[in-house]
């Protein structure tokens, strides 16, 4: 039975559902881990405060209560889910934390009347948890950063270690010293591999 807009539903009693004709459920997309925050919003009326639930259908006239507002203007916890009731703006609340792969299916907001054991579904939703998303690992390349000054000094002062012993031996002042290129500054290399071959060569 339809009453304007809105559809009744039973809950652990056999009754009637009226929907109406290729209406679709609103699809909800989340991923493991995540929450769902939804408001679903009625209409407001007078009279003794009228409970407002959230429930996982079971069948199609039938659903699972998973947690009922008892008084406007405070949360209602039970296990993973909560609701809030705001009667001044007319809506109210419902999280769902941690949510999982099996938590996927239908479910319904609406206002609970207690005495009838009745739901007035208010919003169809097809919730679709999806597995998590994996990321890859990121790799940092770090560079150590080189002391070529240093370096280049103990080259130098090799460099003219050699000189001086090459210098003192006998045997080898006839022979022009090899320069390596690589050894030292480029400009200090040149300047004493010249000297040093025109010394060689005037002994």
């Amino acid at each position: 039975m339809a009453w304007g807009g809105v559809h009744t539903c039973c809950f652990h009693l056999c009754c009637c559902c009226s929907w109406p004709q290729g209406a679709v459920p609103e699809e909800l997309h989340k991923h493991s881990g995540q929450t769902l925050l939804l408001q679903c919003q009625y209409s407001p009326k007078r009279g003794p405060y009228q409970p407002k639930s959230w429930c996982q259908q079971a069948s199609p006239n039938w659903c699972t209560l998973l947690v009922t507002s008892s008084k406007p203007q405070t949360a209602v916890q039970k296990s993973r889910y909560t609701i809030w009731d705001k009667p001044n703006a007319s809506i109210f609340k419902i999280t769902m934390i941690q949510l999982t792969q099996n938590d996927s299916g239908f479910y319904w907001c609406g206002i609970y009347n207690a005495s009838e054991n009745i739901i007035t579904v208010l919003r169809n939703i097809n919730l679709v948890v999806s597995p998590a998303p994996t990321t890859s690992p990121t790799w940092t390349l770090t560079w150590l950063p080189t002391n070529t000054g240093r370096l280049e000094r103990s080259h130098q002062a090799a460099w003219e270690t050699q000189i001086q012993g090459r210098g003192n031996q006998g045997g080898l002042k006839s022979s022009a010293p090899i320069c390596l290129g690589s050894a030292g500054p480029k400009l200090l290399v040149s300047v004493l591999c010249g000297l040093l071959l025109a010394k060689g060569l005037m002994l």
